[in-house]
């Protein structure tokens, strides 16, 4: 047995299905070792049409399978290109394995063909602000040890891209010993409920005092509380406390819930900051978010101020609320469950009191596609009446998620899409919503519903992107042609860099050109080998077999002319 052998034998004990990357000679011996693998019914390599694309796809594999996201990439430029997308996972905390190869060990600096080590182009230090573990392997015994490691960086809290640079020597070097660490997935995959137990006696305190004063609340969702969002909303039903969320965090919390007011921050909407605004309300939690300029509306004193309860499982973030009344720190879903507990406690008890309204279950079905509670900015743009009218985005949305089985997930790219759906996107299962926003790297969403479609092939996997995004990446819809993978490609065409374009308008002082040449994006679709359809107004929709989309297993490109003059809602409404 080889050492890339052990490598993805500790892949498959983590139970992690495929390898994302692009060949290279000094990956042949990790290539040789996965296709053994293959034919014993263990990982796999997936071969991607860019290094960038490979990460892309172990992201929305690891979002949507839950376990480790896996690529490689060649030494070199191979590994340049690999890192915009590994930047992205760090940024996002998306726990993945990046493996690199290295020249030989003996002729490291030398000026071997690509070499990539500390004398050459470093593309070990090129990794080392983007990933949570970052190590080359300089000796055979070394490996395993350092594998360990990557794994165990990856997999903690809060997690990320843990990366390795292995020399082919190594590579191809035999195992001396069987597995070194059999009880490393056990280890790995313990529960983590870790509380600050006085944080939590103090925000129990605070949040009594306020109630019994008759005094509001409002909860921030951030993103790291996706999991948590049932009891958040149960928090809500029973404090009366305003459900808001950041943009990233839209994936946690139903925006149908009556307690539900929306997003705050880019792209957000009135309602969510009249909840924070209003004088009632004497304590806000913000929960999950590293307050950064997008999720506080570049640091709105609505937010941040001393009604401020800063909550996160990540220490490193309380340095961005030293305003806070309270930080707390400690795992999300633990935290709510043992406070709504106490507060039913207490509740029973007579010692705060009860809701003036109580939430049905049947009150969380969306009757109508724009919730109750929350104010959207030109509701008519969601109207999906027919006619010959230019199509906006939110009525693609719209039509997508009534159309679309329940369970299809949804990825948007870095596009105009981004504030079109922050703002008009609504679905009653937020966690098939996914945004990467924090490094916003455009064409991430065709690799991650690509990847998504690996873990999960029996609902869609729909990619919300543009056109300038897809003239990026968008090869990689041969992969999802090649595996036959039920992934929906939805190109909003404007014809140019839109969200770019709009943002120009409101800063810029020239009028700078970003259109984008006629491209026939459905027939680039076909050319692939995909199935395509171009839609160029409402009554179009009504032509297409949903059914058969939905269920077709293999990729469908649907090419929808929009508005190129719509401005997106950017800035808060």
């Amino acid at each position: 047995m080889t050492l890339s052998d052990l490598i993805v034998h500790y892949l498959e004990q983590f139970g992690v299905e495929y390898v994302f990357g692009i060949p290279g000679s000094p990956l042949g011996p990790l290539f040789d070792a996965l296709t053994r693998s293959e034919k014993r019914g263990g990982p796999r390599m997936v071969l991607t049409r860019h290094e960038a694309g490979a990460a892309f796809m172990a992201d929305g594999y690891a979002r949507e399978s839950g376990k480790l996201g896996v690529c490689c990439a060649t030494t070199g430029p191979g590994a340049t290109n690999l890192i915009t997308g590994v930047a992205a996972a760090c940024a996002e905390q998306v726990p993945m394995l990046v493996i690199t190869p290295q020249t030989r060990l003996r002729d490291l600096g030398f000026g071997c063909f690509q070499d990539s080590s500390r004398n050459g182009i470093d593309t070990v230090s090129m990794f080392e602000p983007c990933t949570v573990y970052n190590a080359t392997v300089t000796h055979p015994h070394q490996l395993e040890k350092k594998l360990a490691a990557a794994l165990t960086a990856a997999l903690g809290a809060p997690g990320g891209p843990a990366h390795l640079s292995i020399p082919i020597d190594v590579f191809a070097a035999e195992a001396e010993t069987p597995l070194q660490f059999p009880h490393l997935r056990q280890l790995l995959e313990r529960p983590r409920a870790t509380l600050d137990t006085n944080g939590m006696e103090r925000l129990c305190e605070e949040v009594t005092s306020v109630l019994n004063r008759g005094a509001g609340l409002c909860l921030l969702v951030g993103h790291h509380s996706i999991g948590a969002g049932r009891e958040m909303e149960k928090f809500a039903e029973l404090t009366g406390a305003a459900l808001i969320t950041t943009p990233r965090g839209k994936s946690a919390i139903n925006p149908y819930h009556p307690r539900a007011r929306g997003v705050f921050g880019m792209a957000g909407h009135r309602s969510a900051r009249s909840a924070l605004a209003d004088e009632q309300v004497e304590l806000i939690l913000a929960v999950g978010t590293n307050l950064g300029e997008w999720s506080t509306c570049k640091w709105d004193p609505v937010l941040m101020n001393h009604k401020l309860v800063h909550i996160h499982n990540d220490r490193r973030w309380f340095s961005r609320a030293p305003m806070a009344r309270l930080q707390v720190e400690g795992d999300t879903l633990t935290l709510f469950v043992q406070l709504n507990a106490r507060l039913e406690t207490l509740q029973r008890e007579g010692r705060v009191p009860l809701p003036l309204t109580r939430v049905e279950p049947a009150s969380l079905s969306a009757e109508h596609y724009i919730p109750a509670g929350i104010t959207v900015n030109k509701p008519a743009c969601c109207e999906t009446t027919r006619s010959d009218a230019p199509i906006k985005a939110p009525q693609v949305y719209a039509e997508l998620i009534q159309r679309l089985p329940s369970e299809s997930r949804f990825f948007i790219d870095n596009s105009n899409s981004v504030p079109w759906s922050i703002h008009y996107f609504f679905h009653p299962r937020p966690e098939n919503y996914h945004l990467s926003i924090e490094f916003a790297t455009m064409a991430w969403a065709i690799g991650a519903a690509i990847g998504a479609a690996f873990a999960n092939r029996q609902a869609p996997s729909v990619c919300l992107t543009g056109d300038g995004c897809y003239l990026m990446s968008g090869q990689e819809i041969t992969v999802a042609v090649e595996r036959q993978l039920p992934v929906i490609f939805v190109v909003l065409n404007d014809q140019g860099y839109g969200l770019i374009k709009h943002g120009h308008r409101l800063v810029g002082k020239e009028e700078v050109d970003f259109s984008i040449p006629h491209v026939d994006f459905a027939m680039l679709g076909r050319a692939a080998g995909a199935e395509a359809h171009v839609i160029r107004n409402m009554r179009d929709f009504d032509h297409l077999d949903w059914q058969a989309l939905a269920t077709r297993q293999g990729p469908t490109l649907l090419e929808i002319l929009i508005d190129p003059e719509e401005q997106p809602t950017i800035a808060m409404a």
